[in-house]
């Protein structure tokens, strides 16, 4: 199995949880539908695709709720006065 792409939907997910707000902090999860629905539409759909497609859909959304965590401990650390 090929892990490049998982990586960079985690990345993906990791930094719009960091740097987007609100709803679009989710904007990622579009990535693996949309290329899932292109590939169903070429070759049909079968459950090795259904089963990359939930694991790409797992690691975004994990990198996104990190993103998010790594933000609001950033947040944090900004907002304790003299840096304590």
């Amino acid at each position: 199995m090929v892990v490049t792409a998982y990586v960079l939907f985690f990345l993906a997910g990791l930094a719009f949880g960091y740097a987007a707000g609100g709803r679009g902090r989710w904007a990622p999860l579009a990535l693996p539908l949309l290329l899932a629905l292109v590939a169903a539409l070429s070759e049909g759909v079968d459950g090795t695709m259904l089963l990359r497609l939930l694991v790409a859909l797992v690691v975004t959304a994990v990198g996104v709720v990190l993103g998010v965590l790594l933000d609001r401990s950033g947040q944090r650390e900004v907002s304790a006065p003299g840096g304590r």
